[in-house]
This record gives C-alpha cells, structure tokens and sequence, in this order.
C-alpha cells in the first residue's frame, strides 16, 4: 500500500471505530457513577486537578443521582460561591452526551456568558474526557464549535437567557440553567425565559429541568422562589454533643475578632469560630463539624409527588472556603 492509501485506510478506520461507539448501549450508570469513572478536571482551570470525586463535595452526590430518577422531572439546586456547582453541572452535561444523548438547552444569564462558558469550561471538559471527545462534533463537522455542539443521538444548544429567539424555537427535552438570579425578567418583549424554554419541553414524557444559582436578594430571588416549591432539601450535619440535624448557618455562627488599624484602614482578624446547636447549646469547631455525619433533610417532602425535588447547601460547608475567612468577609462588608 502507498503512504496514502495507508492514511486512507487509517481515516476510515477511525471513522467506522466513532460509528460503532455510538450505537453502543448505555453503561446503566448514575450520573454520580459516571462522573467518577470518566470524568476529568483540567489542570489550570480546576482548583484541584485529576479525577472526579464525589467525596470531595459529598452534597452534590444527592442531587446527581436525582437526575437519573425516572420519578424527578424538575432539580433545583441553590448554593453559595466556590461550591462546584459548575462542575456539578458539568457532570450532568456530559453524562447526558456520553450515557443518555438528547436535545439539551443550556442557557447562561446573557449570549456573551453563554459564549465564555463554552469556551472556558464546556470545551475543556469534553478534550479532557476520551469518551466525549471522541462523540462532540458541531453541524458542519467541526470540533468546539461555541453555541451550537451535536453528537451522536443528540445536539446541545447554548444561549443566553435575553435572547427570546435561541428559548424559543425546536423541542428540547433537557434543559439547564444556570445561575437563574442573574437572569433578566423577561427575554426582550417574550416574556419569562424560564416559561420560554419549559414551552420547548412539553412533548417529552421524560423531560428533565435543572435549574442551579446561588441566591440574591430576600423576596426578589428567583432560585428562592424555586426552591420553595420542591421538597426543600437542607444539607444538614449532626451535633457531635446531643445528636440534632440542622444546617450550619451563618447565623449560628459565635465568633471573637479582633480590629487592626493600619494605614487608615481597618482589618479585621477572626481568633475563633464556633457552631452553636440550637438544641443543647454545644460550641463545635469548624473542624469537628466538617467530620460530623451529614445528609438532606426535607422540609417539604410532598413536592415529590409533583417530581421537584429542591435543595440548598451553604457557603460554610463549601471545603474550599474557611469559617474565619468567611467571617472576617462579613465584616468587612456588613456596614
């Protein structure tokens, strides 16, 4: 054979070994399991680099497996910031890709948001995973394209939520959404975009929404009107003295500081930070509680049986943040 009949050989080699992968079955896996099989953080853009473990933010195994749950049609998730819910979203992504491919609508806060997450972390996930790279192709052929990615049995379409044309053309059955408090009211003269994609949805028995923020203003916030509507799940931890569940709050918190000024400015430096449990009054260590049994806990378990399942997780169990940083934070802007 010439060099070029080798190549020729070699390209349609590749192209019959990419066919044959798509019409492999489906693993059966949660989203948690395929996560922690396949899934990669890239070095440089992840804080810590390498495999996935669900371990390491164990409130989000709850909220994965929710997403594979035939009797869960609607997933709220409201968190604080540096908590992985980017990655948490990334992970139901490219499970879908991988495991169960569809038409998914992903829509970011505006058109340039949803431009940088595609290629700030979408891109980034799917080189770093064979599994995906080898499936994600756009329209023409081409790899990385930005808003618009197909792969066999399914395409993902990114948009802005002030675009009223990209919520509101073909039928979607997944639908993401991302930081929803940072949304306009309405999607030029449209109205509502959450109610312009959930249109997309409604001829698909087997439709899944998620919708993930972290919250604004009291009253006017959006994730917090959701949430109230499904089951409101709280990620809550044991007390190590009398047994009780309660989320750790901020409000819970007891602290001694003390005030530096220097330079005409004042700093603020935390010298202690306890728990207090409401129930017998025990003061526990940020580190005693982060070794504390933890899980959700509903306070609205009905929402079930209309398939919304809710939660909320704090900024104080993120494990990248610690308590007196985030109280010295407080105080630096609590006037």
């Amino acid at each position: 054979m010439t060099p070029e009949q080798i190549r020729e050989y070699d390209s349609l080699c590749s192209l019959f070994s990419r066919i044959v992968s798509a019409f492999k079955p489906p693993e059966g896996l949660t989203v948690k399991e395929w996560a922690e099989k396949y899934r990669r953080l890239p070095q440089g853009l992840s804080a810590e680099a390498g495999l996935w473990r669900c371990s390491r933010t164990p409130y989000f195994e709850e909220p994965l497996n929710a997403f594979t749950d035939p009797n869960v049609e609607m997933i709220t998730v409201t968190t604080g910031s540096q908590m992985g819910k980017s990655e948490f979203e990334l992970n139901v992504l490219g499970y879908l890709i991988d495991q169960d491919p569809c038409a998914i609508l992903y829509i970011q806060p505006t058109v340039e948001d949803a431009r940088k997450y595609a290629i700030m972390r979408i891109n980034p996930m799917v080189t770093g995973c064979p599994r995906l790279t080898a499936k994600v192709l756009d329209v023409k052929g081409n790899r990385d394209t930005i808003a618009q990615k197909t792969f066999p049995g399914g395409s993902l379409t990114l948009v802005g939520a002030n675009s009223a044309s990209g919520l509101s053309s073909t039928p979607i059955r997944v639908v993401l959404a991302d930081e929803v408090d940072r949304w306009r009211e309405s999607a030029g003269r449209e109205g509502d975009p959450w109610g312009l994609a959930l249109a997309r949805t409604i001829t698909f028995y087997n439709r899944k929404l998620l919708r993930v923020s972290s919250p604004s203003i009291k009253g006017e916030s959006a994730i917090d009107q959701a949430y109230r509507e499904g089951t409101q799940e709280l990620w809550c931890h044991q007390c190590p003295d009398c047994g009780n569940w309660a989320p750790t709050t901020f409000a819970d918190l007891k602290f001694d500081y003390e005030e530096i000024v220097t330079g005409g400015q004042t700093v603020y430096k935390v010298t202690s930070v306890n728990w207090v449990c409401h129930e017998c009054g025990v003061l526990a260590s940020e580190s005693t509680m982060r070794k504390q049994p933890a899980k959700w806990i509903a306070s609205n378990p009905e929402a079930l049986e209309r398939g919304h399942r809710s939660f909320w997780v704090r900024g104080l169990d993120s494990p990248w943040q610690r308590w007196p940083d985030l109280v010295a934070e407080f105080l630096r802007v609590r006037k």
